[in-house]
């Protein structure tokens, strides 16, 4: 569980890139997010058969931690709900409001204390998030109670190498890493789902080297950093079902 402290920074963190981000594109740098809407193509194939065509055009779907557009933005099918604890901002930045798509229902809230009915989602998406969290397992929880009882949960985070994971976590609890205050491993995060009452259908891992040979051809100097400390992150995709009792 992360400290009260240690989340709020990660909140700043958050929110401050955001605005970094929105004065950019107000000063006409062109950044549209079209990494959105390759995140929702890549999503749409990796559920496949678990989560087929025939379901998607009555499906009720709920993006937790969607920052101020979401992959839901971009699906076309289904009633879309997106729920982040920094909404209150985005609401009130123009340019950000300006890239969402009207037919998305928007909350402030936290996956700890989701404001909605037991069993209510056939599908629930958390991306790049459950690190960023202050408490996980209670995510989890909130996650298992309102999810269908055929729901399918889809869940990508960043993980580290073995190595990379005791570095990350040294450098988190020192404040270091803002923007993170977990760290898992592919070890941890599934037995993360395990202990959470979640069963993996299927779940992959994108290339370690080639994350980590980008990372040190970067010209950022803290990239280059990770790529030759071990620290360098790839990312972990799981689609899942709330276990069989």
């Amino acid at each position: 569980m992360a400290t009260d402290s240690r989340w709020k920074l990660a909140q700043n963190y958050e929110q401050s890139y955001w605005q970094k981000t929105a004065d950019r594109i107000a000063s006409g740098v062109n950044e549209q997010f079209h990494w959105y809407e390759w995140k929702t193509r890549e999503m749409e194939k990796k559920l496949g058969d678990w989560f087929p065509a025939s379901r998607r055009q009555d499906a009720r779907v709920l993006e937790i931690g969607s920052g101020p557009i979401g992959i839901v933005s971009f699906l076309g099918w289904g009633e879309r709900h997106a729920i982040d604890p920094l909404e209150d901002f985005y609401r009130t930045n123009q340019v950000l409001c300006e890239l969402r798509k009207p037919e998305v229902n928007y909350r402030a809230g936290t996956g700890e204390q989701l404001p909605f009915d037991d069993n209510g989602f056939s599908l629930v998406v958390i991306d790049n998030v459950i690190d960023h969290v202050r408490r996980a397992e209670d995510v989890m929880k909130e996650i298992f109670r309102v999810l269908s009882g055929n729901g399918i949960l889809y869940l990508a985070v960043n993980i580290h190498t073995s190595w990379g994971g005791v570095l990350h976590s040294v450098l988190s609890k020192a404040g270091i890493d803002k923007g993170h205050p977990y760290t898992f491993t592919l070890g941890r995060i599934r037995q993360f789902m395990k202990k959470n009452g979640f069963t993996v259908l299927s779940d992959t891992t994108g290339d370690y080297r080639e994350a980590k040979d980008q990372d040190r051809r970067s010209s950022s100097i803290k990239d280059r950093i990770k790529g030759y400390t071990g620290l360098s992150e790839f990312v972990y995709y799981c689609v899942a079902s709330k276990t069989k009792i």
